[in-house]
């Protein structure tokens, strides 16, 4: 849920600051952080290559939150699964074809740190247009009202 709560804030600024100079470039990293969440979920449930999203996809920013919270969802009923175990080990290909084993909470744990190095890149992009980035770090989610109504 912060990964998403991030895309919702970064989001919404966007369009409330749009046009800048930077704004596409902040769309593009945006839909890069869900196809990569979207790519590891087809890794995570073994679905053909040929259904991945291309890497640098990008969405239109009215369509950037429902991507998000879509693929969100995915990620939230698989963990949620109670046959799923989080230990449990991932074979894979990436996209040089080289196989790969990895458990599934580093997988998730790629993820969440994957989306926060771009997020970086979207807030010094936001900093160089002269507008503030919000406060996305963890603990600024788990202060949140997202957040404590999600963990009830």
């Amino acid at each position: 849920m912060f990964d998403l709560w991030c895309t919702r804030k970064l989001t919404d600024l966007i369009n409330n600051e749009a046009p800048f100079k930077d704004d596409v470039a902040c769309a593009a990293f945006l839909s890069h952080i869900i196809n990569a969440q979207k790519i590891w979920w087809n890794r995570v449930i073994r679905m053909p290559k040929n259904d991945d999203p291309d890497i640098w996809e990008e969405y239109e920013t009215a369509d950037i939150k429902r991507e998000a919270r879509q693929t969100t969802q995915s990620w939230l009923d698989l963990i949620a699964d109670h046959e799923v175990e989080l230990g449990s080990m991932i074979q894979y290909t990436n996209s040089q074809g080289i196989s790969y084993t990895n458990s599934l909470w580093q997988i998730c744990n790629h993820l969440i740190i994957h989306g926060q190095h771009h997020r970086a890149q979207i807030s010094l992009f936001l900093r160089n247009s002269d507008i503030k980035p919000p406060a996305i770090d963890y603990i600024h989610y788990s202060r949140s009202e997202f957040s404590n109504k999600n963990m009830n």
